[in-house]
């Protein structure tokens, strides 16, 4: 599809007209991408999926992840990735937003291509990003223990990333990854879905949503055996879910619910509106009807 010119909203409307073509004649500088993309329309950068892997590291025995050998903090520069969502939603309305989330472009997705973006800045700082936007990312990599006040426990982690988010091209989010619902039953194995856009078939609510301080949470039927702790569960952390809905009592089912996995003493799905829930009779959505 057609790359157009993301600008500032800061600059004015004939500045925009008359720049755009020197900037496509040079196809360089520190200002805003070309218009005609170079070869490789990702960029030289990192991939995430390259990044991110397996946490070597998890401690069973280690329950207050004191011992845990985690990775150093390291520079990270990736280019070409998609912006999934944008956490506009403060639910505790004590500034609990701000966190972005992008995963590596690809027509079909793979695991470990996600990532949590901890309130990140912007080049230039007015910079307006929306769902779908190719982004480069240059930070800090981190796999995050949790707060000093409780760890996660047996040395788990959020990978995220803080640092600056620059804008590359248009495109559309990318398509959510299909996971199945007996890989949320243990860290290690939803660990490789963290940050993105995740489909998962056949969820059932397995008791009364909870709502404590502005969250608002219904825990998903994933069988027996699992620790209460690690029941993963659907969360209002992009939309006022309670409010708008649908519904999640006990029993409650869907045929499909889409969202961003998101880790924080637990997992969770996010969906962004109320279209990413299919009801049990209802197709599976071809587009992406929650897309701006």
């Amino acid at each position: 599809m057609a790359r157009s010119l993301r600008t500032s909203s800061a600059l004015p409307a004939v500045v925009v007209v008359t720049a755009a073509p020197l900037l496509a004649a040079c196809g360089g500088g520190n200002g805003d991408a070309p218009s005609i993309p170079l070869a490789d329309e990702r960029g030289g950068g990192a991939r995430i999926a390259e990044l991110v892997g397996e946490a070597a590291w998890l401690d069973p025995d280690d329950e207050d992840s004191e011992r845990c050998a985690v990775p150093p903090d390291r520079r990270a520069h990736v280019t070409g990735v998609a912006l999934v969502a944008i956490d506009r939603f403060d639910e505790t309305g004590e500034g609990a937003h701000g966190n972005h989330y992008v995963q590596d472009l690809a027509d079909e997705p793979v695991a470990y291509s996600g990532m949590t973006v901890f309130q990140p800045a912007f080049s230039p700082p007015d910079l307006r990003l929306v769902p779908g936007d190719a982004v480069d990312l240059s930070g800090v990599l981190t796999e995050f223990l949790g707060p000093s006040s409780g760890r996660f426990g047996d040395c788990r982690t959020l990978p995220e990333i803080g640092g600056t988010l620059s804008f590359r091209f248009e495109d559309r989010p990318p398509r959510p990854m299909r996971v199945p619902l007996d890989d949320l039953r243990s860290y290690a194995s939803a660990r490789r879905y963290i940050g993105m856009l995740v489909r998962v078939e056949g969820i059932t609510i397995a008791g009364d949503p909870r709502s404590s301080g502005g969250r608002y949470t219904a825990a998903i039927n994933v069988g027996a055996g699992v620790p209460a702790a690690d029941v993963p569960s659907l969360s209002n952390e992009l939309y006022d879910l309670e409010a708008q809905g649908p519904p999640l009592a006990a029993g409650a089912s869907f045929r499909s619910v889409t969202g961003v996995l998101t880790y924080f003493y637990g997992f969770k799905i996010a969906p962004r509106c109320p279209a990413d829930f299919q009801a049990e009779d209802a197709p599976l959505p071809v587009d992406d009807a929650c897309a701006p």
